[in-house]
């Protein structure tokens, strides 16, 4: 057991923990692209949740790679120089700036920091994903009440986190896990299109009633409720890139503006005309 250790994974370590989201976003990343951010030096806790894709970014004087499923830290004091995308798969990833004890306690701050690989692989846990998605959603909307959904689904994100982090044993995955994976890549590759449970458990070789119960166990939604999502993701990244209202719901696959304009409502929290306001502002 190390020295951080000691300080960590205890009833003071849990009772301190109380994050503060101080930014987040969603980049999608284009073929090849490069970015150099203008401030360097990182002074909170800035995760990566990288949704799909590949790519690598400059840490201090190291490169990391990273894919989907990858979850990186870059931790207080490091300096964040530059990150690429891959030039035939570019990422999508979430970034999240975050105080995960409130800033109140520098030596635990620094015991977590140290404990905290660079880099984690979440790829058999894929609803860290979703929790991201609503992260993200909440943080954009600032709907009433926002600043406490944001501390409960950190407290979310952070519990997967630290479960991992104190090397406890993971759900054992089912011996259908490689056909949800393979379901949910059909869903990715396809959501712009119409699909049925029917067609989308054929290409999983797996039955419709099975393929159900393993999208609720796993991905805690329906297939068909994780095709929206992605549609959703994708008209989100769309309207923050400038694309019209119109033109928006015809490409993520809404074949209805009225359609497009109430889900994006009911799940968003604003109008596409309004998230698309705020994220050009951000």
């Amino acid at each position: 057991m190390t020295s951080a250790d000691t300080q960590l994974w205890n009833d003071a370590f849990y009772r301190a923990v109380d994050p503060l989201v101080q930014k987040m976003g969603l980049m999608p990343a284009t073929p090849g692209q490069v970015f150099r951010p203008v401030h360097q030096l990182i002074e909170d806790f800035d995760l990566w949740y990288t949704v799909r894709g590949r790519g690598r970014v400059l840490i201090d004087e190291q490169w990391v790679d990273f894919a989907g499923g990858d979850l990186l830290l870059i931790r207080p004091g490091e300096h964040y120089r530059e990150d690429q995308a891959d030039a035939t798969d570019p990422f999508e990833q979430y970034y999240v700036h975050v105080l995960p004890l409130g800033g109140r306690h520098d030596k635990l701050d620094r015991a977590l920091a140290a404990a905290w690989p660079r880099r984690l692989s979440f790829a058999h846990q894929p609803a860290l994903e979703g929790l991201f998605a609503e992260l993200f959603e909440v943080w954009t909307a600032r709907a009433d009440g926002y600043d406490l959904r944001l501390k409960a689904l950190m407290l979310s994100i952070f519990q997967i986190i630290f479960t991992r982090l104190r090397h406890e044993t993971c759900e054992t995955l089912p011996p259908a896990w490689p056909k949800l994976m393979r379901a949910r890549d059909f869903i990715v590759r396809h959501h712009c299109r119409d699909l049925t449970l029917d067609e989308i458990a054929e290409a999983a070789d797996l039955s419709s009633s099975y393929l159900l119960t393993l999208f609720r166990r796993h991905l805690g939604r329906s297939p068909i409720q994780y095709q929206t999502e992605l549609r959703l993701r994708h008209a989100r990244n769309l309207l923050a890139r400038g694309t019209s209202v119109g033109e928006v719901a015809d490409r993520a696959g809404f074949h209805s503006l009225h359609y497009f304009s109430r889900t994006f409502h009911r799940h968003v929290g604003l109008s596409p005309t309004a998230f698309a306001q705020r994220s050009r502002r951000k």
